[in-house]
């Protein structure tokens, strides 16, 4: 999605505004401020695609605070909004994408949105490289080859062979461990040709998909040669891995790379094998949209923040880590009633399940919390 930020001075107008570009889901709304400076001031932490700008503003003039916006980033796309066109000389000079009259419509913020996204697109790093042959493996299973064409597998089994061999990164894997494996109950005589069969329909399918040659074998071990493919699982493992903070400069990218998490591995194929893999990655989703809420309530970005915690306990119910979390928040900002309300259904979720009481830390955190609202 693209992350917009709104300045417009005139708080009614600012909601409305906020209600238009919520309908359309190609926008984010990652901030919004009536006072301009304040605004400068998060635009390097917020790293926003777009920014709506009200062109008349009492304390700083539209156009110019553009001219700054450009100066801290000038990848930053402009939209201008204003209930006057005498400005639009001047706002096109300094490259806006559109200016739109007030009172915005619908139909009017889609055509900016049209605009932005050819922009978009342009120019923002794709996480796919430009590796032709895909694997997207998180919450589904489907490979693409050469031909740009989903490669369909012949049977399960060869579907579960190609799900192993991605899962080792193309490393070299034992015969009679692949046998292990995929043929556990079969005697080895008979999971060996079950093996041989496989491998051949799986060059086969590969071979169908415009791929050759990506089977090699040695000594008794397999390996599929994967350094052409590009892989969704390896990129969010890798990124995840040598990210463990968040900040200004790979907000950005941290949010693509958890929205990359569309669920567990392989998505609906059962293999027993993917168990205590899933939960590895299961740790990865819940703790990067952890760092994510806490860079958000650094910058006092706290429905950005909340957002996020609930990804997290949506995955897992008994993070207790980011139930506090979610507390804090809304101790942020002041809403003492959902404080109370939130705490309430967290002891009563883990009585019912657990039987048990919330740790000692979120006991002292809420009354610390609760004593100051």
């Amino acid at each position: 999605m693209i992350r917009a930020v709104i300045i417009e001075d005139e708080r009614p107008i600012l909601e409305l505004m906020k209600i238009i570009i919520n309908k359309n889901k190609h926008l984010d709304i990652i901030g919004e401020f009536t006072d301009p400076n304040e605004a400068l001031e998060s635009i390097e932490q917020l790293l926003p695609d777009v920014i709506f700008i009200d062109v008349e503003m009492p304390c700083m003039n539209g156009i110019e605070l553009a001219k700054e916006v450009m100066r801290i980033d000038e990848n930053i796309q402009i939209v201008f909004v204003s209930a006057y066109e005498k400005y639009a000389l001047g706002a096109f000079q300094v490259n806006a994408v559109n200016y739109i009259l007030k009172p915005i419509t619908e139909e009017e913020l889609n055509v900016t949105v049209n605009r932005l996204l050819k922009n978009y697109n342009a120019r923002k790093s794709l996480l796919t490289s430009n590796k032709k042959n895909k694997i997207y493996s998180l919450g589904r299973f489907k490979v693409y080859g050469d031909l740009e064409k989903e490669i369909k597998w012949p049977t399960i089994k060869v579907q579960e062979l190609v799900a192993y061999f991605i899962y080792s990164e193309g490393e070299e894997i034992d015969k009679w461990h692949l046998c292990d494996i995929l043929w556990t109950d079969s005697p080895p005589k008979k999971a060996e040709h079950n093996l041989h069969s496989a491998i051949y329909r799986l060059k086969t399918a590969f071979r169908d998909g415009g791929i050759e040659e990506i089977v090699s074998y040695e000594k008794g071990k397999y390996r599929i040669d994967l350094n052409d493919f590009y892989c969704d699982a390896w990129e969010f493992e890798t990124f995840i891995r040598n990210n463990p903070l968040v900040n200004e400069k790979n907000i950005v990218n941290y949010e693509k790379i958890i929205d990359l998490y569309k669920g567990v591995l392989f998505g609906s194929e059962d293999y027993l094998w993917t168990i205590e893999l899933n939960e590895k990655f299961d740790r990865y989703y819940v703790n990067g949209v952890k760092n994510i809420a806490k860079y958000y309530i650094k910058n006092k970005s706290y429905n950005k923040a909340e957002e996020y915690l609930k990804k997290a306990v949506k995955k897992d119910p008994f993070d207790e880590e980011a139930h506090e979390l979610i507390m804090q928040v809304y101790s942020h900002v002041r809403q003492k009633i959902r404080l109370v309300s939130y705490y309430n259904n967290l002891n009563k979720l883990l009585k019912e399940e657990l039987d048990i009481e919330p740790k000692e830390s979120t006991k002292k955190l809420y009354k610390t919390l609760l004593m100051n609202l």
